[in-house]
């Protein structure tokens, strides 16, 4: 009797979210065979009050319609709605940049309103933008340093956009000590799920960089351009921004090619 199909047995892959964040992702790289090592270059830094956040809700509740929420993170989801609760949001309709974001907000009995096709902040932007924004309102509840042009678009769409940012994505002090300790072991692929990831990354990995035929395998393009730019080897993208796309863009990206 042959054992289940293993497409990555003995590849090694740095995951750098924390284990709860890439839970699913970690037992599916382990089901296929690959050794994880879990190093997260991420924490989030809550920077705005909960009153700030709940004044905003108001706000825009009390805007003329549309009333729009953008999510661009499951991140700005719990703390929006652990500061103003699910109710805070029922006249507004809600975006979601992707799966992950969308399934946030159904935790908390949200439904989502839009979700985006293309899993970034350019995408989320594309496709409100596609719904209609002419006089609309839109809060934007995100990261500090969030890139991707969503202001801009939504703007010039004739909305009246509200950044507020209410989190910072800060790299843990023990980080580049783990990253190189990861590196000397040996690591076949990094998967990189969002900008601030990549740049913590550069950091932590310092001036001797990565290792020569390291794989990097990013959740998508807007993640993959920030790799890129920075002088990473992206090797692939993933198709779907989930579990599901991650695993087999780095099963692609690590499995030998058939012979012709």
């Amino acid at each position: 009797m042959t054992g289940p199909v293993q497409p990555l047995a003995g590849r090694r892959v740095l995951v750098t979210r924390t284990r709860e964040q890439a839970e699913g992702l970690v037992d599916r790289l382990h089901a296929d065979g690959a050794v994880v090592t879990v190093v997260p270059l991420i924490t989030t830094m809550p920077i705005a009050a909960p009153d700030a956040i709940v004044r905003i809700a108001a706000v825009v509740a009390d805007a003329p319609a549309p009333r729009w929420v953008a999510f661009t993170s499951a991140t700005s989801v719990r703390l929006v709605i652990g500061a103003a609760g699910a109710a805070a949001l029922s006249g507004m309709l809600v975006a979601a940049v992707g799966p992950a974001t969308a399934a946030a907000l159904e935790a908390h009995g949200v439904l989502a309103d839009l979700v985006a096709g293309d899993h970034d902040a350019a995408g989320l932007a594309a496709a409100l933008q596609q719904r209609g924004l002419d006089g609309a309102t839109v809060w934007f509840p995100v990261a500090e340093g969030t890139r991707g042009g969503f202001v801009e678009v939504v703007s010039a769409a004739g909305a009246s956009v509200t950044v507020q940012h209410i989190y910072r994505s800060v790299m843990p002090a023990s980080a580049p000590e783990r990253v190189r300790a990861a590196l000397d072991a040996g690591v076949d692929a990094i998967t990189l799920t969002s900008g601030s990831t990549v740049r913590n990354l550069v950091r932590a990995a310092g001036a001797r960089g990565l290792p020569a035929g390291v794989a990097i395998v990013c959740i998508g393009a807007q993640t993959a351009d920030e790799a890129r730019s920075a002088g990473l080897d992206v090797r692939a993208i993933a198709k779907v921004a989930s579990v599901e796309g991650l695993v087999a863009a780095l099963t692609e990206s690590l499995t030998p090619q058939p012979l012709r």
